[in-house]
Order: structure tokens, then C-alpha cells, then sequence
């Protein structure tokens, strides 16, 4: 499926009306990270955003947010990083727009041909869309080419062992991936040195679901297929040495 196809429908099932329910005006599209105590799925995504910025140096300069979406994550992180450029790169001009909305700085890139200089980044943060890439390991060999030595990789996704509850469209053949080690082989596999590799399932992808059944009644069979297609969220970071 070339890009432009791919990104009307991804477009289209973020304009949906359950999906709008859901999230409705926050910015996100995302699973999120239900801590104890996690009031919604806004709070959840906020917390999820934190997470995957909890190994960006104080001191970063450019930050790039692959996979942005319509903003809501790169607006937390610019609202954390304020000294910093952080870039919302996506290849829907729909997503794009929305997030540009949302004041934040963006710009139409594929993340397996990122169109930024060798070595200029401080930090690549990737929120549940490398499991759209074509493929990881071309993304890995990117992001790791940007990198300044010394810079960070940090990585929300979803290992599937079942794509066609979510739709097999969204995840492409070549990028499926087993299990956590072979996960972490393929970050390593692009030249970096691994800090962790874990699964967060519990914290993520369970709770979603459950908030995904408020949306969605008479359709709770469908949402426990849903459930049960992933095998593994992963949080992944990493150094470039």
C-alpha cells in the first residue's frame, strides 16, 4: 500500500465516531499508560508521553516525535522541552494539519526516509506507530543514523500475533516481530546499545480495552478479539553510542 492510501485510511479511522467519542478533542490517538490511580485515557496518554521522554536529556535541541499524529503528544513534549525543536513527523497532510493546530512544528516525513541531516538529533520518540513502518529495522537504521553519539531512541508498540482484529492493512507483512528479544535484536541489529526492552501490556494495552468497551456496547465480543490480537506492548529505549 503506498503512503498516500495508507494515510486516507488511518485518516479515516481517526474520524471515526466512536473513535471520536473516545478521544474526543485531546489530540491523542493513542493506547496510553494506566498507572494506579490513572483517572482516563487522556491522563493514560499523558502518562505514556512522560514515559517515552523519561530518557531525553534536560538539554535536547531536536527532538523528533515519528508517527505525531493529530499533536497531542508532541504538544506535551514541547510543552516540555520549551528550549527545544521538537518535530511531529507524519505522512498524513490531514494529521498534520490538525497538529499544527495545536501549535505545534511538523513536517511530512516517512520515518524509514527522514529527511534530516546525520547525527543532528538528540532524541527519536516513536508513540505506538512503528508497528506501521515498512519496516522496524528500516526505521532502527534511520533513527540510529540521525542520532548525535550519545543520543536517545525511546519506542511505544504492538507486537501482534494476530492482525486481523485491528486490520492486517495497518501492519505491514514485513514488519512482524515475535517476541521481545527479537525485538530488541533488531534495535541492536541497527547499531545501538539497548537499555530496555519490556512489556507493558498490563498497564497499557488491558486497560485501553476496557475503556474501549465504554464506547463500544454491543460490540464487546469485537473489542475482546481486539484484546486478545496483541502479544506484546512494548517499551523499548535505547543509546546510540
Amino acid at each position: 500500500m503506498d503512503a498516500e492510501t495508507f494515510g486516507t485510511r488511518y485518516d479515516a479511522l481517526l474520524k471515526a465516531p466512536r473513535m471520536r467519542a473516545l478521544y474526543r478533542e485531546s489530540g491523542y490517538f493513542n493506547i496510553g499508560y494506566w498507572e494506579a490511580g490513572t483517572s482516563d485515557l487522556v491522563a493514560a496518554c499523558n502518562r505514556l508521553v512522560d514515559e517515552l521522554a523519561s530518557t531525553v536529556p534536560d538539554d535536547a535541541s531536536f527532538i523528533l516525535d515519528i508517527g505525531c499524529g493529530v499533536g497531542g503528544g508532541t504538544r506535551r513534549l514541547t510543552d516540555r522541552f520549551p528550549d527545544a525543536l521538537v518535530l511531529g513527523a507524519n505522512i498524513s497532510h490531514w494529521q498534520l494539519a490538525q497538529a499544527k493546530q495545536r501549535g505545534v512544528t511538523v513536517a511530512v516525513m516517512d520515518a524509514v526516509h527522514l529527511p534530516i541531516a546525520s547525527g543532528s538529533v538528540d532524541a527519536v520518540i516513536a508513540a505506538e506507530s512503528a508497528q506501521c513502518f515498512d519496516t522496524r529495522a528500516d526505521f532502527f537504521a534511520e533513527a540510529y543514523r540521525v542520532l548525535r553519539p550519545g543520543g536517545t531512541l525511546a519506542v511505544a508498540d504492538m507486537l501482534f500475533h494476530d492482525t486481523g482484529p485491528t486490520g492486517s492493512w495497518l501492519i505491514p507483512a514485513a514488519n512482524h516481530v515475535d517476541s521481545l528479544e527479537q525485538y530488541g535484536a533488531l534495535i541492536t541489529a541497527a547499531g545501538f546499545a539497548l537499555g530496555s526492552v519490556r512489556d507493558t501490556a498490563g498497564s497499557c494495552w488491558r486497560p485501553y480495552c476496557a475503556a474501549m468497551r465504554g464506547v463500544f456496547p454491543g460490540h464487546e465480543s469485537r473489542v475482546d478479539e481486539i484484546e486478545a490480537s496483541l502479544a506484546f506492548y512494548a517499551l523499548a529505549f535505547a543509546t546510540k553510542p
